[in-house]
């Protein structure tokens, strides 16, 4: 289930754009495909998105980041696959139960999400996932594949 990419876009004022892509591999044409796929118009908090740009395939969570003073802007945490062969709702529970915890301690904002993201990658590299994201706040998840699934049985 390890994605070749994970990118974090965000609603700018110029409209959709890309924050970070980690790792940094893909071509930038290929990333703006992307980044337009990731956040559908009409998308809102809590959307989920599974859908393939040429031979890569895409799932993004799209949600909110609070702002003071303002309307809160959306985001969307996006993993690429280069096969189909993922399992794409366990890549909504990893990404909804992040940004859940995030924003049970108030700390779900573009930065630390954009300073987790190398964690997030490798964790989905190895199925577990323990990031400390702060003094007090540590997210740990535990992941499967479908594949190590069959495996067991």
């Amino acid at each position: 289930m390890k994605p070749i990419n994970l990118c974090l876009v965000q609603i700018g004022n110029k409209g959709i754009e890309l924050v970070n892509s980690y790792p940094n591999v893909l071509p930038a044409e290929v990333t703006n495909q992307i980044i337009l796929k990731s956040m559908p118009f009409g998308a809102k908090h809590g959307d989920f998105i599974t859908t393939n740009s040429g031979q890569l395939f895409l799932s993004g969570y799209v949600f909110k980041i609070p702002r003071e003073n303002e309307r809160d802007n959306l985001a969307s945490i996006v993993a690429v696959y280069d096969s189909e062969k993922y399992n794409p709702p366990a890549i909504k529970k990893l990404f909804s139960i992040t940004i859940e915890k995030l924003t049970e301690n108030k700390l779900v904002n573009i930065e630390t999400i954009e300073k987790i993201l190398p964690e997030i990658y490798n964790g989905m590299s190895k199925g577990h996932l323990k990031i400390k994201i702060s003094s007090i706040v540590t997210l740990e998840i535990d992941f499967i594949t479908e594949e190590e699934e069959e495996e067991k049985e």
